[in-house]
Parts: structure tokens; sequence; C-alpha cells
């Protein structure tokens, strides 16, 4: 019987009277390290180099007031787990602080229990040792630095490149250390997009968080030069709200504006990945930033406070999503949204379950993001 039964929706399907399901999209999350959001193209800064994010934002949907935590980890944990940072253990970024209790349930485990190939390729900073390290929390493949950066105590004991921990970076690959070739934010990039092209029928869930521009600021020199002292005059920047200092370090503003552009390089290169394969359609790209910019007395948008504090430059960023036919260009959603609600609105978009015990402390946004009239 039952083999009767497949053979009617097997010449059903071939005559044409059941259409086939559309594929599930597939999911990347770009996430970069202490970029604040005055430090982007798109969100007013006159000087930084970042034309491939913002494309990104011209071609997706902005949240515009959405909000993460003073700090990196708190912000990586509700991104992971849809919940507050408090719930999963993970108070802080040193001394114990940042490691999430084993038994959260990750966005990468129910994406991976959907059926979805899933990967990592940069800084987790919820735990580095079992049962707490990525390949533990559901990515199928992991390329990650250990604890919250490169030339930090987590680091191997390996000699360090003359130019800094930035380059040729030993890196845990599956769990086992590999020495890398290159820096570091191109090294996790062509991880990232060799994952991708990697032929499968299943859809591929992408975590690429970068560890730059966080301290210590370090970039290849042709970057760093795209950036002359007079560049940064604060004269040069709006100086609405809290305007920049009147005095800052230009060659310090000139490494992190360095690692910034190259970071933007290097999503160019993974949207055009996107395009060559012909998936850019059918892929769900989102951008944000884990906290506010370091306390470099550069341009922070006008805002007050910096990493580390809970005011508007601690922790406003921009975030931004692109699903091409799906989500309509340029639109702006303006209710309050937050790192929490991220893991819901991904599930939501790609119709991936909930697991029945996990209790999500964020919402869907897929209502906003599709500028559906609701109750906020």
């Amino acid at each position: 019987v039952i083999s009767v039964i497949t053979a009617v929706l097997l010449s059903a399907r071939s005559a044409g009277s059941a259409p086939a399901a559309a594929p599930q999209p597939n999911v990347v999350i770009i996430l970069t390290d202490d970029q604040g959001f005055g430090e982007l193209g798109a969100t007013g800064n006159p000087i930084v180099r970042t034309r491939h994010m913002d494309r990104l934002a011209k071609q997706g949907v902005s949240l515009m007031n959405f909000h993460v935590m003073p700090v990196c980890s708190p912000t990586r944990a509700c991104l992971m787990t849809g919940r507050y940072y408090y719930r999963t253990g993970v108070t802080d970024t040193y001394l114990g602080r940042s490691l999430m209790h084993p038994d959260e349930t990750t966005v990468a485990e129910m994406f991976a229990a959907a059926g979805y190939r899933t990967g990592i390729f940069g800084k987790w900073h919820l735990g580095d040792n079992y049962p707490m390290r990525a390949m533990d929390k559901g990515f199928q493949e992991s390329l990650v630095l250990n604890g919250g950066g490169l030339a930090q105590p987590g680091d191997p004991p390996d000699p360090v490149d003359e130019r800094g921990a930035y380059f040729n970076a030993t890196l845990r690959h599956n769990g086992a250390w590999v020495k890398t070739k290159g820096y570091v934010s191109d090294v996790i990039t062509t991880a990232a997009t060799e994952f991708i092209e990697r032929k499968s029928a299943q859809p591929f869930f992408v975590y690429l968080p970068f560890d730059c521009p966080h301290a210590p600021h370090q970039v290849p020199d042709t970057y760093r030069g795209h950036y002359p002292a007079d560049d940064f005059r604060p004269a040069n920047f709006p100086s609405r709200g809290h305007p920049m200092a009147a005095k800052n370090n230009p060659a310090d503003l000139a490494r992190v504006y360095g690692m910034i552009e190259n970071i933007d390089d290097n999503v160019g290169r993974l949207l055009a990945k996107l395009d060559a394969l012909k998936l850019a359609d059918n892929t769900i790209v989102v951008l944000f930033s884990d906290n506010g910019c370091q306390h470099h007395n550069g341009y922070n948008a006008g805002f007050q406070g910096w990493k580390g504090t809970p005011f508007e430059g601690g922790i406003h960023q921009f975030c931004y999503l692109r699903w091409p036919g799906q989500l309509t260009a340029g639109r702006q959603v303006e209710p309050i949204a937050a790192a929490i609600d991220l893991a819901p609105t991904l599930l939501d978009l790609c119709g991936v379950p909930k697991p029945a015990a996990v209790k999500f402390d964020g919402v869907s946004l897929a209502p906003l993001l599709r500028g559906r009239p609701s109750q906020w």
C-alpha cells in the first residue's frame, strides 16, 4: 500500500499538480566586535570606508532602535539563545562570567535539528572547554579563537608574528589547534565562504563573528594608510549630541578604521560568493555589532558613553537584515528591538520550530520586517 501511495504522489508531482515546496532559506549572521554605531558610512560616518556594509543596509531592512549589551559575551549569549543573558550564566567577559550554562539550547542547535548545516568562523566567547564550546553547542564546523580575542590569555603559546597576534594566528578547527596563514579576518571569511560553497542539498546556517576591530588594533599597513591624520579632525564629523572629542589619537583611529574597512572588504567577498552561487535571493543576511565602540575619542554618532556603559553609546547598535524578494529593501523599523529578538525572528522566517522546552525572552520581529500592521 505504501509503495502505491508513493507512486501516486510521485506521478502527481511529475505532472505538475503538486508544486514543489520552496527551499528553506539559508542564514548568515555577521557580527563585528566593538564597532560603534557611528563607525559605518550608512549611519553617517563621513570617513570610514564601508561600501559593502552600506550596500547591505540599503538592500535590507534597518532596525532603527536596535540594542545590544554593554560588552560582548552577554550580547553573544542573547543572540545564541534568544534569552536575557543573566538566565544563561553569562554576566561579563572574564573571570568565569562568560561561560554559558551547558543546558542552554542555542539557535545553532535548533537549526541543526531542522536539517541545516551549521558553521561558526571567528569569535565564540561563551566557553572554550567541553561542554561549552561552539562545537558542543550545535556547530558542526568550527574555526574559532579562544576566549575574548587574540592577544589575550586564551592564546596558545605559539610564537607571535612580528606584525602582531592578528597575523598567522593559531586557531581551533573542530577542537584541534591549526596554524593559519594571513590576516585573521581574511582567514575566517575564507573558511566561511568555503563552507557555503560545499555542494549540499541542505540549507546552511553560518555565523561569522569577527574579532575586529577589537583591540589590539593590528591591521595590514595598506588599510591603515588609507586614513591620514587630517581625516580625524573633529570638524570633519557631524557635531550633533555628544560631538567627537577635540583631542584624539589619529594613528590609533587609522588602525581602527582600517580594521573596519578590512571587515567591509570581507563582507563584500562573502556577498559576492552568494551572488556567484546564485544563493543571494534565498539567503537571510544579518549584520550588527556586539556593543558600542571602544573609548578611543573617535566619532560615536553623538551618543553618550562607550563600550561597557549602559548609555546609548554602549548599547545602541545598527542591525540590518537582507532577504531579497522577501523583505523590502530600505524599510526602516522604528519600534525597539534587541539581540534577544534575533533567534526567534530567524526561526520564524525560516519555518524552524522552537523546541518546546525553550523559553524565549525575545519575540519574532517578522511582522515588523515585513511591514505588517501589528501592536507592539
